[in-house]
């Protein structure tokens, strides 16, 4: 038998604002660069590089510019991750990839944070139901020291939707790390197996779901669907006392 779910947890970029993966595919178009390539790029050095770093709050934002511009501009090891990304996925590994780029990570960086200042009413509004109904509801978040979740709009917008609010960069670790999942059940006192998770990165859900969560796939201009199904959980496995 199933344990009865008895909290939700959300990523913040992606589900209960704005993706910043829209930020990034807009730089994309307008700098004629293929579709993801600034996504491999970012996450060519796995948890080293300077992206995952600085959600780690190792390093400063200055750093992290400075670096991240680097990463973004090495074609080299670039080229070399983009074929390999369009190996798995059965893609065109000819496609004529760029020489050289001029990819300004400042510019970037802006973007993706102005995007994620928008909220997503229908995820928004499943947090409040699910308050309202008894369940412990927490964000898990990979963030910045300086991002636009980290300051006014943390403070006054988001942080008081939730019962707690976990920050990689005050904690020191970040998704998919599974010690920061294990944080969060910890600190709202649940198992795994009682926890729904949302996220919008296929990484961050299958550590997720190793631990025993159920999980839940958010993707761009779909938040509905979400929705919809953290409902369909929760009607097999929720509180008895929730109202659905």
């Amino acid at each position: 038998m199933q344990d009865t779910i008895k909290a939700v947890i959300f990523d913040i970029g992606g589900v209960v604002v704005k993706s910043p993966f829209i930020a990034i595919s807009q730089y994309e178009r307008e700098n004629g660069l293929p579709a993801n390539y600034i996504n491999v790029a970012l996450s060519k050095h796995g948890s080293d590089g300077a992206f995952q770093q600085y959600e780690r709050g190792e390093i400063s934002h200055e750093q992290f510019i400075n670096q991240w511009t680097d990463e973004l501009n090495d074609t080299e090891a670039n080229n070399r991750a983009y074929r390999r990304y369009l190996a798995r996925r059965k893609l065109d590994v000819h496609m004529v990839l760029p020489k050289k780029t001029q990819i300004n990570g400042s510019v970037v960086f802006a973007r993706m944070m102005e995007i994620s200042a928008t909220p997503n009413h229908c995820i928004v509004d499943l947090v409040r139901w699910l308050r309202r109904n008894g369940y412990r509801v927490a964000a898990l978040t990979n963030n910045f020291n300086n991002d636009a979740t980290s300051g006014k709009m943390r403070d006054e917008v988001l942080a008081p939707l939730f019962d707690a609010f976990f920050e990689s960069t005050v904690v020191g670790l970040r998704k998919p790390d599974p010690r920061f999942y294990i944080h969060a059940c910890n600190s709202l006192e649940v198992r795994p197996s009682e926890v729904v998770f949302l996220d919008d990165i296929p990484a961050n859900l299958r550590a997720a779901d190793a631990l025993g969560m159920a999980t839940v796939s958010v993707s761009i201009g779909n938040e509905d669907r979400a929705v919809e199904a953290v409902k369909r959980i929760l009607r097999s496995r929720g509180l008895k006392s929730a109202n659905l």
